[in-house]
Parts: C-alpha cells; structure tokens; sequence
C-alpha cells in the first residue's frame, strides 16, 4: 500500500486525484495522511520515496481557486524522462523530473494537472460560449497548448507506473483492453414520416438547391424503396455484431412538437425500433434534449417517458448538441440515478476533452463531492470531422487512426458518435466506407 503524505487544506479534492491516477488507473491501495510538508510525498511499499510537487492546491486560499485568474497562460512541458521522443505535459509546476536509485522527483504537478482535466472546473470559470451554449474547444488551455488530441492524464498514470517500476516497485499489471465503443444519437429515427415526403426530398434538392446530382441520388437510391434512408438500425446492429461489438442508441423522450428534434416517442415505428434494438441486446440510452439541457424538470420528464418505453433500465446517455455546464449538468444526471454520461467532446474538434480516455468518476466542485456518476468521454463524431473539420473521409480516417492509437497505448476506450441520419443522404454516402473500415479493424 502507497502511503500518501500532503498539506492540510483541500482533501477531497486531493483525494480525488488520487483515486483515479493511483486507484483506477494503476491499481494500487493507498493511504492519505496530513503533515507539515510543502509537496506531496509517496512513500513505496519497498521503502523508496517518490516526491510530486505541489503547485497548486499547497498555494490556493481559504477562497478557493474558481478563478480564472488560476488558469495558467501555457502548459508546463519537457521531454519524457524515460521515453526518449516523447515529452511529458502538465498544467502547473515546473519543467523538471529526476530519477534516482531511491527516489523519484517531479516539478510537474501532476495531481492538480489531473484535477484540471477531469473536473472542467476551466469551463466554469471562463465565459467563453457558442451559439448554442457550449464552452468552445478553442477556449481551453488543451487547445491553446496543442495537447487536446493526448490523454495527459492516462500518460501522467503510465509515468508513474515506469518511475516505481525503476524504484524496484512494479505495479499490478494493467489488465485493460483496448475497446471501441460504438454510440448513436437518435435524433430522427426517419426522414419520412408520410409519403409525401419522398417527393418534397428530390424536390427541395432540385428547386431549392439547384443540385440535379442530388436529386438524381434521392430518385435513384431511396425514393422508390420501401425503406426509410434514416433507418438504418438493423445493417448498424448487425455491423456491430459481425465485430464484437455492443451498440449504443440514444434517444430522446416525449415533449412539446415546436423542440428541436421532435419526433413522436410513442410512434409505432419508434416503439417497435426500440424494442427491436433491446432485443437484439443492445443498448437504450437516453439524449435529453436541446431545451432540457437547463431545465430539470423537462429533463426528469423525458427520461421517464423513455423508462417507460424501454424493454430495459435506461441508465446512460449523452446530452443533444453536446450542450453541458460543469458541474450542474453531471449533477442532474447524478440527481436522476444515471450511471454515465457521454457528453464530454467538443463538437467543433475531435480529442480528449477530459485529458483522459476511459471513463472515470466524476467530481463536483462546487460541493466537493465525488459522484457516483461517471463520465465516458466522447473522443471524435461524425459532425466534428465532416462539417466542423470539412475534412473529407480519407483524411477523417487518418485522423481517426491517430488517436485511436493513442488510446491504444494505454488500452483505453474509444467512445465513437456517428447519427444514423449520417449514412444514407447524398452529402454522407461518400462516408460509409470509411466508417466500416474503421471499426473492422
């Protein structure tokens, strides 16, 4: 067991951190206890000592650090002490690491980093939002420190693992698998809900969009075929199935006809696709909608009309359009008894918003608390590459290789959005390929 020694002042906080990088990430039991020391001091089960220091929470007072005054202007970097290539990022310290016989030093602090990352206390503090009341990837210190697209806490775990393994301390190996998580946000489980609609579709392409091509596409592809281009579940299911694979379907519950997104929940077609896809054994969550996002009591409404649909208990979800507010949004879930959340992406880039990726525990920093909930961030979806990006599917599937690898690296969880309303249209046909390829491997 790890014994951990740091200054009074902030412990569950402190305590937080380490739970994920010592608990979740390396496996290891560890104690806390309070003294009279300026950095945080970890003594080894062999006896040798690692030091991080503490370059934060040592130094924030009795009013806390919400502020945005605590954000710093850039990163802390230097290269990796034990993979030669490779650099170590951290959000506050400074750019040192020694690694003696017996005893492990970091100016890094790596706790705090960790806290930064995870807790989104920066969305909080700064105002920065888009049109549709998201804080913006180009407003965080990841972005502007060219490191959204690592998991620097997965990389912070994985440096401590080497540095106890050179004290003569090896940690429990990580047992993990790399997994691609497959997610569906239903926002328009048809295109066509009368018949009609397969004229008006060529129609508007034509008259509206001058576009003959598209037109052509809608006539020759879809409009004279008994399916509907959106649904897609059945080929999507069996997909995931022929690669081992449990997809995840979200969708939203009944409300007003004028929200965003609307569609009848209690519509035969609705009902029976949901029973079909629980079914087959995969899963239902749920996508509050674009008003509910500040609005508790439509949430808890939509979730329940979703509940009682549902074959199974609907425990997980994602937020429509990405909408989120730390900490209120994780607290509403954690309110309604959900299990986790997958919302944490940025819409306009793909990468690890959270720094890490695999789900981890989320915390509260308003109160203080660690949640129950947990966060399965979201690392890349279909809008972000195609219309945020505009890259086209050859270079979209680079993009993805890339950091698939990363998580790769520290057998992680690739969480992956793609909407079925992005398959079957003329602009996202071209993607299709690119999507199999994608998750075949």
């Amino acid at each position: 067991m790890l014994k951990i020694t740091t200054s009074e002042g902030f412990f569950a906080e402190k305590h937080y951190c380490f739970r994920v990088l010592f608990g979740e990430l390396l496996g290891l039991e560890f104690r806390v206890v309070t003294g009279d020391v300026e950095h945080y001091r970890i003594e080894l089960p062999n006896g040798k000592t690692a030091v991080v220091e503490d370059h934060f929470f040592g130094k924030c007072d009795e009013e806390g650090y919400l502020n945005k005054e605590n954000i710093p202007g850039e990163p802390v970097s230097l290269p990796h002490p034990l993979l030669p290539g490779e650099n170590i990022t951290g959000i506050y310290g400074k750019p040192y690491i020694q690694i003696s016989d017996g005893q492990f030093s970091c100016g890094i602090d790596l706790f705090a980093s960790c806290f930064f990352m995870l807790t989104r206390w920066e969305e909080y503090v700064l105002p920065d939002r888009d049109a549709h009341g998201r804080f913006p990837a180009s407003a965080s210190l990841a972005w502007r420190g060219n490191f959204l697209n690592r998991p620097v806490v997965n990389e912070y775990a994985a440096l401590l693992r080497m540095a106890f393994e050179r004290l003569g301390f090896a940690p429990p190996p990580n047992n993990r698998t790399f997994r691609l998580h497959l997610s569906h946000d239903v926002d328009h489980p048809k295109l066509w809900w009368s018949a009609a609609g397969r004229i008006k579709t060529p129609l508007a392409a034509l008259l509206k969009r001058g576009n003959l091509r598209e037109a052509a596409f809608w006539l020759r592809e879809h409009s004279f075929r008994p399916k509907d281009p959106y649904d897609i579940f059945d080929e999507w299911m069996d997909l995931a199935e022929q690669h081992g694979h449990c997809a995840h379907f979200n969708f939203l519950g009944e409300r007003a006809p004028s929200s965003n997104c609307y569609y009848p929940l209690h519509h035969p077609f609705v009902k029976n696709l949901i029973r079909d896809i629980a079914g087959r054994g995969h899963v239902i969550g749920f996508h509050p909608s674009y008003e509910a996002y500040e609005d508790k009591e439509l949430f808890l409404s939509e979730l329940a009309s979703l509940q009682a649909l549902c074959p199974a208990p609907v425990t997980t979800g994602r937020q429509h359009f990405l909408r989120f507010a730390a900490p209120d949004t994780w607290q509403r879930w954690e309110d309604a008894g959900m299990e986790w959340d997958s919302t944490l992406g940025y819409a306009e880039e793909e990468g690890f918003r959270c720094g890490i990726c695999c789900d981890f525990p989320v915390f509260n920093f308003l109160t203080g608390t660690e949640l129950k909930l947990r966060e399965k961030p979201l690392i890349a979806m279909d809008v972000t590459l195609a219309m945020y990006r505009r890259y086209d599917p050859a270079t979209a599937f680079d993009r993805l290789q890339h950091l698939r690898h990363q998580v790769e690296k520290h057998k992680g969880e690739f969480v992956l959005l793609w909407h079925n309303s992005s398959w079957n249209t003329y602009f996202w046909a071209p993607w299709r390929e690119m999507y199999r390829s994608f998750i075949a491997q």
